[in-house]
């Protein structure tokens, strides 16, 4: 296997310290991304798709990146580095909002990784200052009878997330709110960025409910204490605050995210662990039990509960008339 712009050297006798693994990850993840699809072994190479985008499910904008890292973790970056690149209905690319073209792009992404034995692990992160801003609300104003079709299928990724095959562990390099904010919680483990970015739901704020599965997610990943702060009157939390809440693994300076997550994936994946069908079945099969209450809520179509996105009245930056 071939590590993205990683020379292989002899394997030293004992670990290097994490934190040298880290920065060494990280630099291999640097060099992935600059050398592009012809020196990196790609797994998941979705190419911009040049038809129409005003149907709503798809984009011109190449979405997603994943490349192999140190031959078993694949490293997905949610592209968007320009703030000048939006959709047809006028969304940034760079707020990664959650709307059928990223849904696509990553449900893609993970297929992809399940189909190749090496993988192990998954890890995401994103470009810019946002991991993800929510719901697409633009998309739902241009689209307000699909909003219950948005939101089943934001639900359906969140669950799959939540009790994937494979290790899953964000690298959030900046802001994860709202439903961006349980996109995160769905991961197995979160390092974030300290030095920009929050985390919070502002539902009440947007004159929107959270879902029965949306609700049950969110109460599974963070400690009872929160609840009422968070769920209820959409505190916002620093990535230091949410490190002492246990909420992320590490609150990390910026340049240390990525490397400091890989270094985990690395960590979990030794010695041959999660590289089986039986390896991967089992571990779906420990999330499923351990988070029953969620998935089943996320998943059940009899349970569904819209929001009220097609109710909602938005601004021209994606804001609530609220």
């Amino acid at each position: 296997a071939r590590a993205c712009g990683v020379s292989h050297l002899r394997k030293p006798l004992r670990k290097p310290p994490r934190q040298q693994r880290a920065g060494r990850l990280a630099a291999a993840a640097a060099a992935a991304a600059s050398a592009g699809a012809s020196t990196c072994d790609v797994i998941s190479p979705l190419a911009p798709i040049t038809t129409t985008a005003m149907s709503g499910d798809r984009s011109p904008h190449q979405l997603v990146d994943t490349q192999i890292v140190e031959g078993r973790v694949a490293l997905v970056t949610l592209l968007g580095a320009s703030n000048d690149d939006k959709f047809a209905w006028g969304t940034r690319v760079c707020e990664h909002r959650i709307n059928p073209p990223l849904i696509n792009a990553v449900n893609a992404t993970l297929d992809a990784a399940l189909e190749r034995p090496a993988i192990a692990a998954v890890v995401v992160t994103g470009q810019g200052k946002f991991f993800s801003n929510g719901m697409d609300l633009r998309w739902l104003d241009t689209y307000p009878d699909r909003a219950d079709e948005l939101q089943r299928a934001a639900e359906s990724l969140l669950a799959r997330i939540l009790c994937f095959n494979l290790p899953t562990i964000a690298a959030i390099n900046g802001h994860f709110c709202a439903a961006g904010a349980m996109l995160g919680l769905a991961f197995d483990f979160r390092y974030m960025n300290k030095d920009k970015g929050l985390f919070f739901v502002p539902a009440v704020d947007l004159g929107l409910t959270y879902s029965p599965g949306m609700t049950a997610l969110m109460q599974a990943k963070t400690p009872v204490h929160m609840h009422n702060d968070m769920i209820v009157f959409g505190k916002r939390y620093t990535a230091t605050e949410l490190e002492h809440e246990r909420v992320v693994v590490q609150a990390c300076p910026t340049d240390q995210v990525l490397g400091k997550a890989l270094a985990r994936a690395q960590d979990l994946t030794a010695n041959g662990r999660f590289g089986t069908a039986k390896y991967r079945q089992t571990l779906h099969n420990i999330k499923r039990n351990t988070y029953e209450r969620a998935q089943s809520a996320l998943f059940d179509p009899s349970n569904f509960q819209g929001m009220g996105f097609g109710e909602g009245d938005w601004d021209e930056h994606g804001r609530s008339k609220l």
